[in-house]
């Protein structure tokens, strides 16, 4: 990782027009090759945006290719790329993986995963920035101390932190229990005590598709076609802001990030595009940001009593009474099976009772996309919309 911020940083800006591969490896070249970028480094942590599983063309998670792209700059230069990732804390890592197809896109394109263990141990080190105000001590995977380390984030917005771009992207891979700590000391000015720690090496966010409104699962996508990259995640997250017609003011946790770090200088290189797209930002809704943040101090004394590894969030949502989730309409559905085979996950559909199975359920919503019949609904919240 950086030991310190560039005095002036490089941010490259290139559409995705020509294929997001293509323009993976011209936006590496434009802010001066990957081998300014690993320099001695023998392993390379590709840090992506798989926080649930629906695939990147909805614009929630990040793009195979430009994975793809960054591991083979990365195998150019000498070292290994690995993949690390810890999806939210809703969401089950391995039902994740198979729903995106992670193992397989991973063992086609020789890159490693390690899997640390999202509830801590001896897999992760301590760290305790100078400068923090709130979350004053975290852990990150150890091997990550003397890896280069590359954050892989989407261009999208969210109903908690209202924009995720560069700077909250490494919460990925921090335990679970660091997670909640930062929800409940308050995320804005936790993801900038965050980054006083961890300084990734390159960041690259994917705006081949992002997404705006209720993101970061369930808003509105965006095609945007571009790619910014740069080494101060703080500066890539400001062009990112200006490429979507967001007042970085309007954004908690970099307005903080503006006032403690200080501006930061950079120059543009690559394409001047102005503003892509105006993004609606998320609906900011007082009860549901309080019953979210409730969620994260009550999982202290629930974790106390539960088995290892489950979480208040987790259990709420696998009773199917809140969250999105979809549900099978009896007088509509024809039984076909199209959904049982759309889902890539065993025992979540049952079409004999046409009940949907919440403890196994990962909500990717591909059974209501693939349905004919328009026989599945989706209900709850994301933020302030409502699948109807």
């Amino acid at each position: 990782m950086l030991a310190t911020r560039p005095d002036t940083d490089t941010i490259a800006i290139t559409r995705t027009f020509d294929g997001i591969e293509e323009a993976t490896h011209r936006v590496i070249s434009q802010i001066g090759g990957m081998a300014s970028v690993i320099r001695e480094a023998k392993v390379a942590v590709l840090k992506p945006n798989f926080v649930a599983g629906r695939a990147a063309e909805t614009g929630s998670t990040t793009s195979f290719v430009l994975l793809k792209a960054v591991a083979e700059e990365v195998r150019a230069c000498g070292a290994e790329p690995v993949l690390c990732e810890i999806p939210g804390t809703e969401f089950d890592r391995e039902a994740t993986y198979t729903i995106l197809g992670v193992e397989k896109f991973c063992t086609d394109n020789g890159i490693r995963i390690v899997r640390v263990d999202p509830e801590g141990g001896e897999d992760w080190v301590e760290l305790r920035p100078a400068g923090v105000k709130r979350l004053r001590r975290f852990r990150i995977p150890r091997f990550v101390q003397e890896a280069c380390l590359i954050n892989l984030p989407v261009l999208k917005t969210h109903v908690v932190s209202t924009m995720t771009l560069g700077m909250k992207n490494p919460m990925g891979i921090l335990p679970l229990s660091d997670r909640r700590s930062m929800h409940t000391l308050g995320i804005d000015q936790c993801i900038v005590d965050m980054n006083r720690g961890i300084k990734p090496d390159l960041t690259i966010i994917d705006g081949s598709v992002g997404q705006d409104g209720e993101g970061p699962l369930y808003g509105n996508k965006a095609d945007l076609q571009v790619l910014v990259a740069g080494h101060d995640s703080l500066a890539v997250d400001l062009v990112c802001c200006q490429l979507v017609g967001v007042e970085s003011s309007s954004i908690p946790h970099l307005k903080l990030a503006l006032e403690q770090l200080g501006q930061p200088s950079w120059t543009l290189v690559g394409e001047d595009v102005g503003v892509i797209k105006k993004f609606r930002l998320p609906e900011q809704k007082a009860l549901y940001r309080f019953i979210f943040w409730l969620m994260y101090p009550l999982d202290y004394p629930y974790t106390w009593v539960a088995e290892r590894g489950k979480h208040l969030c987790t259990t709420l949502y696998s009773t199917g009474l809140v969250g999105t989730r979809p549900q099978i309409s009896e007088g509509t559905c024809t039984r076909c099976g199209i959904c049982v085979k759309a889902c890539p996950l065993p025992n979540v559909i049952d079409l004999k009772l046409l009940k949907v199975n919440y403890s196994t359920c990962q909500r990717c919503l591909l059974c209501y996309e693939a349905c004919p019949e328009k026989a599945i609904s989706v209900k709850g919240f994301s933020g302030t919309m409502r699948f109807d």
